[in-house]
């Protein structure tokens, strides 16, 4: 199956491997809880669920309907797999196929910069929120895509997600236009992490989108440098940065 209009990454064919290289991030979820806490029986979106690894953590962590809504039907079928008592829905951001003033509270993570245009996602999300519900953005600012391990090594991602990614600013005018109020943003640093092996295996199957997007070239010297770093058994110590901006509908 093709990607949805505006999509241009085959996420269908990712899916089979995504887990292999990607997992949920349990202090994402409980930093969205510090501001928002669904009431038991409210409804919650995942927008960009993907395989549903957050989708599940944020489950798990509270007492609320929970739903995923993503545009590959390959990663719908993984997140439907390990969570079945997950409503996971196809659809993009700029047409959700669900009612207005219908969800508690939405997020997304790690998803704005896959957005063709923030106005109409943002316009969208407006719309399916209840009148006093919060979406939260979590994504990264620029300083913190240069502060990323893969920027280290791969150094030609940074101006690529740079591109890519809204800075904090443009997300939060955004909001702003389409009709959110009491915005705020709050950066984190993640607990640190030593990178082992799966690491080097991760990146060796470019299992970050970054990775795709840079000329041959400057992945395979990147990917030399990083294996000689294994090679001397370098520590390779690292802090995830995000930053959550919080906006209301009033």
């Amino acid at each position: 199956m093709n990607p949805l209009p505006g999509y241009s990454i085959d996420y269908d064919s990712i899916s089979k491997i995504y887990d292999q290289v990607r997992a949920g991030e349990p202090e994402m979820i409980l930093h969205l809880l510090e501001t928002s806490v669904p009431q038991a029986g409210s409804r919650v979106l995942d927008v960009g669920c993907g395989t549903g690894n957050n989708t599940l953590l944020f489950k798990r962590a509270v007492d609320a309907q929970v739903f995923g809504l993503d545009p590959s039907l390959g990663m719908l079928e993984e997140a439907l797999a390990k969570a079945p008592d997950i409503d996971f829905v196809q659809g993009t951001t700029e047409s959700m196929p669900f009612p207005a003033n219908h969800f508690d509270m939405l997020f997304m993570t790690e998803v704005v910069h896959h957005f063709p245009s923030l106005e109409p996602a943002m316009m969208e999300t407006l719309r399916v929120l209840k009148i006093g519900a919060y979406l939260c953005i979590v994504t990264q600012s620029h300083r913190q895509i240069e502060q990323r391990m893969t920027s280290r090594f791969f150094p030609a991602t940074v101006d690529v997600d740079k591109a890519r990614y809204p800075d904090i600013p443009v997300i939060e005018s955004a909001m702003l236009e389409a009709g959110f109020s009491e915005i705020t943003s709050k950066s984190y640093r993640f607990a640190p992490i030593i990178l082992g092996p799966e690491y080097l295996e991760t990146v060796s199957r470019k299992g970050y989108s970054m990775l795709h997007k840079i000329g041959d070239d400057a992945y395979q010297k990147g990917l030399e440098s990083l294996r000689l770093a294994y090679e001397r058994r370098e520590q390779l110590d690292y802090a995830a940065g995000y930053t959550f901006v919080w906006g209301a509908k009033t």
